[in-house]
């Protein structure tokens, strides 16, 4: 190729960049969001565990590629794929995380629950919320996403 070809594929590798980093600032946000409402909340609305998977597909494209990620997941609706796929770890994210949010709170006591976690409003509820979106975060930032990473180094 000529070399203004190779311009234009470093351009679109910087566009696909920006473009991952977008989305995953969006799902930080939505799930963000998502997170606002109270446990109990949480344990029944699937569009907070379509949002999880979501925001763990993304960090999942970022890490392995536009690429590999469309190999792994399918040319066609990739996202969605992926999405179905870990749809199962992503529950499993917040149930573990709202667990953990409600034994820290059993053991520290609720004035110093909402002293570490309430930002905004002093309630248990937003604490909780806090919580559970300070642990998922935590969670996804430490790569545990994808149903199993042991066929990635063939990729």
């Amino acid at each position: 190729m000529s070399r203004s070809g190779s311009r234009v594929e470093k351009g679109n590798r910087r566009a696909d960049i920006r473009q991952v980093r977008a989305r995953y600032a969006i799902g930080g946000i939505l799930v963000a969001a998502l997170l606002a409402f109270p446990t109990s909340a949480v344990a029944g609305q699937g569009g907070q565990v379509a949002s999880v998977a979501a925001q763990q597909c993304a960090q999942r494209k970022a890490d392995i590629g536009k690429k590999a990620f469309r190999k792994r997941y399918g040319a066609k609706h990739t996202m969605r794929n992926c999405i179905r796929r870990n749809r199962a770890k992503a529950a499993s994210t917040l149930s573990s995380a709202a667990e953990e949010c409600e034994q820290e709170l059993a053991e520290v006591g609720s004035a110093e629950f909402i002293l570490d976690y309430a930002f905004e409003e002093d309630t248990i509820e937003n604490a909780m919320s806090e919580c559970i979106a300070d642990t998922v975060d935590e969670t996804l930032d430490l790569g545990d996403i994808g149903e199993d990473d042991s066929d990635d180094e063939g990729v």
